[in-house]
């Protein structure tokens, strides 16, 4: 039995917006906090240019020093001796529910990872070595590492933790491992990175990578201040309007400017016609983004990483000054055009005694116990903003910016919206006011609950989604993306035929957008219709973007399934030269080659398959298949009992396994191998006869009439099952 298919619905599907650059214009609108009076600042148009750094260092040489001892100017950078810091082999990492162990070591000044699994001897049964290339991260708390393959960059599983010396696994690889797979989304690169060059479409492969966030990330494309000024050293009015300067924006959109990187969220939703990298500071976050968070801080007891602008927006400190000349805000405290990493606890203490000078805290706490711990030289960030631990960095702490006097919290301080209740149940805070009403709310609501379906794998919230996006259908029409999403939903669910019309229209709405060509070939392609059509789609999704991977493994597996064997190899072949790091690529070579009768080319593949995923159980499986067509039967049975042995409920090891035993007339073996098999997967035709057969040989006719009968319901042509019937007559 050979188990080749990638079928429809199993290829990498993005969630969010990301194909198009939106037109971001200099337009006036009325912002959040009611700020109209900001300038219009020229550089945000998109024909302007951005110029890097070292353009700035020109003329702005005591910032731009400055920026470069700021953690944000080392987000990202290459790992060489210079920068490393980890104790490197020091400890084993062990994944305990798959037996996956991870070291770190040093060769020559280059750094790497390796992956390796113990037999019961203790021996090395498997090892996949990937060279650590990019840390992630200042390293004030973490260093996690990228390595890149074929354009892709991809996370590595193991983190350097800083405070606790130590390694362990990368925030989510202890709930879900999934090895040296993730690859870097654009929305994690741009809040790590100024502007790579993304490959369009991919989602996770670039041309380039740039080292850190720049100047401009914070200013905007530089190209028209640094011809003005260098035309003319000053301005022509009071402002600068040739590049923004967020000293002369409100306060909403200052702190925009930090939250675009530094604001968490379960789910983000980019909006309509928005990419990962073109927000502009200055305009609204909430133009740009839809936030949905899952969980109250507050039920945990503990702080998200990137959540601390908002924390402190619940403040006294911030609240009582926002409508200030001096509000407090996030640059009151971290000057980006310095560094403060090493400069202690006074640095921050002297900022708070601007407001809270040592006199004014005599009076206010004179006669009382509070005057001991309040005094000029007092640490007031211990005790007003403590260290919390953050649910997704292990081994961390992270300063708490809720400035407050603990355990005397206001809760009508806060400024956090209500959660919003999805009929299933679970709770979805919006973010943003626009996103809790109306049909467009009620739109982006839907689309959040189906993608935080699909990363929880939750049947419950996929279908509450689909609710949701019909509900704001009676109203509005959707967009392209949230059409799209439904239809994928309805995928994820099983419903094919209702996943037509919704995928139809969002490829209607842009026929450009390669993974929603994808998805409607994948629901043609399920329900066995518009063959035509299907390979048409797969053709133009390709033509789209060529490194899609995954879309030429589904596109090879239907030229397959359609017979034509010679084209789909050169899909596969493709799809490994794209992404050699993608094992499903390997696997289906291998599998076709075995449909060839090529034992020697089906060998290669799927033992490149296996070296990628050694617990692949289809791989392991296939192999066994290659030495029984070279007559090598024992170790096609050890290679059939391994995939029994990892998987002992997987179809495809239990049938090969059984139908070995049946050639082998082990009678015994076979129907309780192929039983097994047939319990996994009632429909399979193939299978039903065998264990019908094998049941007949062991002598158990009873049985066997009964197996050929279910079997000729099946395939009322089965040959076998006739044979069977006739000898018991």
């Amino acid at each position: 039995m050979l188990s080749f298919r990638v079928g429809p619905g199993l290829a990498a599907v993005t969630l969010a917006a990301m194909l198009f650059v939106a037109g971001c214009g200099p337009q006036q609108e009325a912002s959040d906090d009611g700020d109209v009076s900001a300038p219009t600042f020229r550089n945000l148009v998109p024909s302007v240019e951005y110029v890097g750094d070292a353009a700035c260092f020109q003329c702005h040489e005591m910032e731009y020093r400055g920026f470069q001892d700021h953690g944000m100017a080392h987000s990202i950078y290459a790992l060489t001796k210079e920068t490393a810091v980890e104790a490197f082999g020091s400890q084993e990492v062990v994944d305990r529910a798959s037996g996956y162990r991870y070291r770190t070591y040093e060769d020559e000044g280059q750094y790497f990872m390796e992956e390796y699994l113990l037999d019961d001897a203790g021996r090395k049964s498997h090892s996949l070595i990937r060279h650590m290339e990019y840390v992630v991260g200042s390293g004030t708390i973490a260093r996690t590492y990228i390595t890149e393959e074929d354009g892709w960059y991809y996370e590595l599983p193991v983190t350097w933790y800083t405070n606790a010396k130590r390694w362990d696994f990368s925030p989510g690889y202890e709930v879900a491992n999934n090895r040296f797979d993730r690859k870097i989304a654009d929305r994690c690169m741009a809040c790590h990175n100024s502007y790579p060059e993304p490959i369009a479409q991919t989602n996770g492969a670039y041309e380039s990578v740039p080292f850190g966030i720049g100047c401009e990330r914070c200013h905007g494309a530089g190209a028209l201040h640094v011809e003005e000024r260098l035309s003319s050293p000053e301005p022509e009015g009071d402002i600068d309007d040739s590049i923004v300067n967020s000293a002369h924006l409100g306060v909403e959109r200052q702190l925009d400017v930090c939250q675009q990187c530094h604001l968490s969220a379960d789910v983000s939703i980019l909006r309509t016609g928005r990419t990962a990298y073109d927000f502009r500071p200055s305009e609204p976050l909430a133009s740009y983004i839809a936030l949905f968070s899952a969980h109250k801080e507050e039920a945990t007891g503990s702080v998200e990483v990137i959540s601390h602008a908002d924390r402190m927006k619940r403040s006294a400190c911030f609240l009582e000054t926002v409508n200030t000349t001096t509000p407090l805000l996030c640059t009151t405290c971290h000057d980006p055009h310095e560094g403060f990493r090493n400069a202690g606890d006074a640095y921050f203490n002297a900022t708070c005694m601007d407001c809270h000078g040592a006199q004014d805290l005599a009076l206010q706490f004179e006669g009382t116990q509070a005057m001991v711990s309040h005094t000029e030289t007092a640490n007031c960030v211990n005790c007003h903003m403590p260290d919390a631990d953050v649910e997704e960095a292990p081994h961390s702490t992270f300063t708490d910016h809720w400035i407050r006097v603990v355990g005397r919290e206001s809760p009508e301080r806060s400024s956090s919206p209500e959660p919003i209740r999805t009929r299933s149940g679970s709770t979805l805070t919006a973010y943003y006011e626009r996103d809790r009403e109306g049909s467009r709310g009620v739109m982006y609501q839907g689309m959040a609950t189906i993608t935080l379906g699909r990363q929880e794998g939750k049947s419950a919230l996929l279908r509450e989604g689909v609710v949701l996006l019909n509900e704001a259908a009676r109203e509005d029409r959707l967009t392209g993306e949230a059409e799209f999403l439904m239809g994928f939903a309805l995928q994820l669910l099983g419903d094919y035929e209702g996943s037509v019309g919704p995928l139809e229209e969002a490829v209607r709405e842009n026929p450009r957008v390669a993974e929603r060509l994808n998805a409607l070939a994948q629901t043609y392609e399920w329900l066995g219709i518009k063959a035509s059509a299907t390979a048409q789609l797969y053709e133009q999704a390709l033509s789209i973007q060529p490194k899609l991977a995954d879309i030429r493994i589904n596109y090879g597996s239907f030229l397959e399934s359609q017979g034509n064997l010679s084209d789909a190899i050169t899909q596969y072949r493709r799809a490994a030269q794209e992404e050699s790091f993608n094992m499903l690529a390997h696997y289906n070579l291998g599998t076709a080659y075995i449909r060839l009768g090529d034992d020697a080319e089906a060998e290669k593949w799927l033992r490149a398959a296996r070296a990628l995923d050694p617990r692949y159980v289809p791989a392991i499986s296939n192999l066994g298949l290659v030495h029984a067509m070279r007559g090598e039967l024992t170790a096609a049975r050890e290679f059939f009992e391994q995939g029994v042995d990892i998987d002992p409920g997987n179809f495809e090891a239990l049938d090969n396994l059984g139908t070995f035993h049946l050639n082998e007339d082990n009678e015994s073996l076979a129907v309780e191998y192929l039983e097994r098999a047939h319990a996994a997967r009632p429909s399979a035709v193939a299978t039903s006869s065998k264990y019908a057969l094998a049941l007949f040989r062991a002598g158990n006719f009873a049985a066997a009439r009964r197996q050929a009968a279910i079997t000729l319901d099946l395939e009322p042509g089965d040959a076998t099952a006739r044979q069977i019937l006739s000898a018991l007559e």
